[in-house]
């Protein structure tokens, strides 16, 4: 098996990042630092970051509602809480599809790393709907805007859907993974997001699922995401 894949089915990330973190020597195997495109044998032993992995045998998928104050990541020299500290299980989870500290709602948690690519790439276009709370009323050459793209950081945003659903409370829609890129694209016209929260990545929604909550995946929802 091609380390790549080893490391993708490790549930780490894609095969595409895999060859990111060889290139960037962060894996070793047998002790020595690897090289992109080697095979990997059933008794070699394959570290990334140290810390060594192995090829699942099964893998889970779960859907989150994290709450605020919760990180998208595996570890915090901090202490802070993590969101697959909420899922009970005895595999090592990844986030896939990541939200800020301060933002809520879904995220997909699972060990098979080849879903990285399906929810995260550009180039898939798959729409997460997030609902915002800001502090005044959205103006229309706003809402018009945000419809069209607007530039942060130097580069225009791809173009959102979004609906008002209050005086304050608007539905957006983005397809890209910027970091922080709701927040800023209300922040770049002049308003200050007090609330964010995803609830629907392309066609998996929350639901009823409270803040905390977790579920595992349908077969079906499996099935919609690997063939994205």
């Amino acid at each position: 098996m091609r380390l790549n894949k080893f490391i993708a089915e490790s549930g780490v990330c894609s095969r595409r990042k895999a060859d990111e973190l060889i290139k960037e020597g962060r894996v070793t195997v047998n002790k020595q630092e690897a090289i992109i495109g080697m095979e990997i044998k059933p008794e070699d032993v394959v570290r990334v970051d140290g810390e060594r992995i192995k090829v699942n045998t099964k893998f889970e998928y779960y859907i989150l509602n994290k709450p605020k104050r919760v990180l998208c990541s595996n570890e915090d020299k901090f202490g802070r809480r993590l969101a697959i500290d909420y899922i009970k299980s005895k595999k090592r989870l990844f986030t896939y599809g990541r939200l800020d500290y301060m933002t809520e709602g879904l995220i997909i948690i699972s060990n098979d790393g080849e879903i990285y690519n399906h929810v995260m790439h550009p180039r898939k276009k798959l729409y997460k709907s997030y609902i915002a709370k800001i502090n005044r009323e959205l103006e229309e050459k706003d809402l018009e805007a945000l419809q069209h793209g607007v530039v942060i950081e130097g580069k225009r945003t791809a173009p959102a859907k979004v609906k008002r659903l209050g005086k304050r409370e608007i539905r957006i829609a983005i397809f890209e993974g910027r970091n922080r890129q709701i927040r800023k694209m209300f922040e770049t016209l002049g308003y200050n997001v007090d609330s964010l929260k995803r609830v629907k990545i392309g066609e998996l929604t929350l639901g009823h699922l409270q803040v905390g909550d977790y579920r595992e995946l349908t077969q079906e929802e499996v099935e919609y995401l690997k063939n994205l």
